[in-house]
């Protein structure tokens, strides 16, 4: 293979827990292992050295060099962009990651925070050579919004760490210890499309009768791993929990949520991906999940489905996931399966030929 200079925004790899850095991380630690790749992480602002003590922690590695991105010169062959945008101008020629076209789909009121959150994905849109998007879902989407040509949107879907794997649920957050618990990965408030507020109705509906004297053992608690959680009875804020950043103990918390969880709960209106819905099934956790957006093309039949907008359908879900023991199995079972489908290593390899193949002809 011939060698391959690549240049990377690396403003998502050292703090960013989303599933956005998360997804920057993944593939990058992939990349940096091969010798025949040259890995240029790039950082607005003057002071980018200060960074690498971060940066190679989160990737396990030094192999890569590191500027500041106002400095890039001709030194590369291509330019990846995974933060959901393009965010400095080069004169490479670019492949851009736009994971999602929620600023367009759900536009601010406030017009300057409207175009300071959409001018990424316009800024993609002008000047990449192919954009990668994360599902089929996603890809349609794109043309849609954009009225972009299907050849020039390339779907790659993430993987599953092999850490999240089925084993015993520990450790957990203090007060969850022999604990019944329905989960929720992500962040309630800042993000109204997970749909919280549909899961928490759903969840009312489903225990009538939590907080009456003698229920509270009967009634499983909603846990909630993300930024924050809105102070609702029966919520528990487990804490931001999505942490691979270290090597050592990488997904440690999360996972032991996963494992410990009697279903992962994914009420979202929109997701072009739905990352938590396979990490559950890796550890052998039943899902119910919004038949909506991507979800069901990532899932497939090895999740329970429930319309977005309706919480009945949802509270009748939990209760049957969380009741019927012979469910939960077979969901189990075929989650096992489902997670084995998607793979960081097909993943990395396909951005890798992706970038190659932009190399070789521009």
């Amino acid at each position: 293979m011939p060698f391959l200079r690549l240049a990377v925004d690396a403003s998502v790899v050292a703090e960013d827990t989303r599933g956005i850095g998360r997804y920057a991380r993944a593939v990058l630690r992939r990349l940096i292992a091969h010798d025949d790749v040259d890995l240029i992480l790039l950082l607005r602002g003057p002071f980018a050295f200060r960074h690498r003590t971060a940066l190679e922690r989160a990737l396990g590695s030094s192999r890569f060099s590191l500027r500041s991105s106002p400095g890039l010169r001709s030194d590369a062959d291509v330019i990846w962009h995974p933060a959901n945008g393009t965010f400095f101008a080069s004169h490479l020629p670019s492949v851009a990651t736009i994971h999602d076209a929620v600023p367009f789909r759900y536009p601010d009121d406030d017009p300057k925070r409207r175009l300071h959150a959409q001018k990424p994905f316009l800024e993609s849109v002008r000047t990449a050579s192919r954009i990668v998007a994360v599902s089929e879902f996603g890809r349609e989407e794109l043309r849609a919004v954009f009225n972009l040509d299907r050849e020039r949107i390339a779907v790659i879907h993430h993987g599953v760490e092999q850490s999240f794997a089925p084993g015993p649920a520990r450790p957990l957050p203090s007060g969850l210890f022999d604990q019944r618990y329905i989960l929720f990965v992500g962040d309630p408030i800042a993000e109204p499309r997970k749909n919280f507020a549909l899961l928490y109705e759903a969840y009312r509906r489903a225990w009538p009768s939590r907080g009456k004297t003698g229920a509270a053992s009967s009634v499983p608690a909603l846990v909630v791993a993300g930024a924050q959680a809105p102070p609702l009875e029966g919520v528990v804020h487990a804490g931001n929990l999505g942490d691979d950043l270290a090597a050592r103990n990488a997904d440690e918390g999360l996972r032991a949520l996963y494992r410990g969880a009697l279903v992962l709960a994914l009420a979202s209106y929109h997701e072009t991906f739905g990352m938590p819905m396979l990490e559950a099934m890796a550890c052998g956790t039943p899902v119910v999940a919004s038949r909506a957006s991507s979800l069901p093309e990532i899932g497939g039949d090895a999740a329970l489905y429930a319309p977005p907008n309706d919480p009945d359908a949802w509270a009748t879900a939990l209760r049957r996931v969380t009741e019927d023991f012979t469910l939960r199995d077979r969901l189990r079972i075929v989650g096992l399966d489902r997670a084995t489908h998607f793979s960081w290593d097909e993943s990395a390899a396909r951005h890798l030929a992706l970038f190659r193949e932009i190399a070789a002809t521009s």
